[in-house]
């Protein structure tokens, strides 16, 4: 009888889910872009991709969904919490995003194209509205890696709070207005400036 490799398998599984992954992503992008957005189902998704739905909603939990990253900001959070220890919080943030280039997506060659497509689609409500989530939850990630490096509740300091919400400003013009703007040096510089200002 032929032995499994222990360390094979989890490979072997880990890249039918990125195939599969991929194929649902594929045929959702195609179908956007044929037919509009509002106008694509879930079903013709998952016949287009030839996947059962229980699939479909395996990887992704609505259809808004694929218009990201399926780890969207994740790669920043990881880095960010992993920052060393004895950098500040907006040194510590600006770290995670020199040592992850800035990317809150997944690098593939459909990201340009997602991006295209769901700057076509931001006017949709669901869409708009998956987005606004999307980045609230990445603040709030923030927020509790903050309290975490600073040793504090951010319930009662509100320097994780204050971190979040310029965070999710950040995330929230990068996303639904200008992907090219504000360098995370450049957006410290202004509200550097506000301060001092009083204005």
């Amino acid at each position: 009888m032929q032995e499994t490799d222990p360390v094979a398998e989890p490979g072997m599984r880990d890249r039918k889910k990125a195939r599969t992954r991929e194929t649902i992503r594929t045929a959702a992008l195609d179908l956007f872009e044929e037919q509009g957005f509002e106008r694509t189902t879930v079903d013709q998704i998952c016949r287009r991709a030839d996947v059962a739905h229980r699939t479909f909603f395996r990887y992704y939990a609505t259809k808004e969904a694929l218009l990201y990253g399926y780890d969207f900001g994740q790669v920043i959070l990881g880095a960010f919490a992993k920052a060393p220890a004895d950098l500040g919080l907006w040194d510590a943030f600006s770290h995670a995003v020199t040592i992850t280039d800035g990317r809150l997506e997944e690098p593939a060659d459909h990201t340009t194209r997602r991006r295209r497509l769901r700057r076509r689609f931001l006017e949709i409500r669901s869409v708009r509205d998956y987005t606004l989530i999307l980045i609230d939850d990445f603040g709030q990630q923030a927020v509790v890696i903050a309290g975490e490096r600073l040793g504090v509740d951010p319930h009662t300091d509100l320097r994780p709070l204050a971190l979040g919400a310029m965070l999710t400003g950040m995330i929230r013009r990068h996303v639904m207005i200008d992907s090219e703007t504000a360098l995370p040096t450049t957006w410290s510089e202004a509200y550097r400036e506000v301060l001092r200002s009083g204005r």
